[in-house]
């Protein structure tokens, strides 16, 4: 679904110009490093978050390129998670590398339900869920895992994603707005109708909304 027919979530790229819109798959390091340090610039710069997990093999093939990049992913996969342990290391930040793909299903659809009915929970529950697995190497496939340390009105939130169809509509339109703005990868950040690929392009990111306040 393209982001011209969005009709309730209010989310489209570039609507709201304070906005810093943030594109992610929770399998991806680098989207888990750049997520440490995001809160901390959009509060620097008065900007809200909005986090928009993606289901990128679903943007691959809207741009006709999904058997390629799967097919260069197999000969990168071994150096992302090299280079991202070093990243993290680095930054202080701890990352227990996986060759796991963890089903994420269940993740984004609370992301996008959050959004529209708890969206001042919907970073805690993203940065927790990071958390349990790059640091704990938890299971975020099982709805136990994720509920795990939330209280009674997040876990209500939780189970209440499974069908929520509106959650599954907002993140076809999340694909649909990562393609419309060009992503090819993440995480995906747009602020101000520019758009940054990678955790290493935060100081550009920082850049330019500073600029703008300005």
């Amino acid at each position: 679904m393209a982001a011209s027919s969005h009709q309730s979530s209010g989310v489209a790229v570039g609507e709201s110009p304070a906005s810093i819109d943030v594109f992610f798959e929770f399998s991806s390091p680098y989207s888990y490093l750049a997520a440490q340090e995001l809160p901390a610039l959009a509060a620097r710069h008065g900007r809200p978050l909005r986090w928009r997990p993606i289901e990128l093999g679903r943007v691959w093939a809207a741009q006709g390129v999904l058997e390629a990049y799967k097919t260069v992913r197999r000969v990168k996969v071994g150096y992302i998670w090299r280079d991202a342990a070093r990243v993290a290391a680095d930054k202080g930040i701890c990352l227990i590398p996986s060759n796991a793909s963890p089903d994420a299903t269940l993740a984004r659809l609370i992301v996008h339900r959050l959004n529209r009915c708890a969206p001042d929970a919907a970073e805690t529950f993203v940065l927790e869920t990071w958390r349990k697995l790059f640091v704990e190497v938890a299971e975020i496939g099982s709805i136990d895992v994720l509920m795990r340390d939330f209280d009674a009105q997040m876990r209500a939130e939780i189970r209440a994603a499974r069908g929520d169809a509106q959650a599954a509509e907002d993140l076809a339109i999340a694909n649909g707005d990562a393609v419309a703005c060009g992503c090819f990868g993440v995480p995906w950040i747009v602020a101000d109708g520019e758009a940054y690929f990678g955790q290493d392009r935060l100081y550009l990111l920082d850049s330019r909304v500073a600029h703008r306040a300005g």
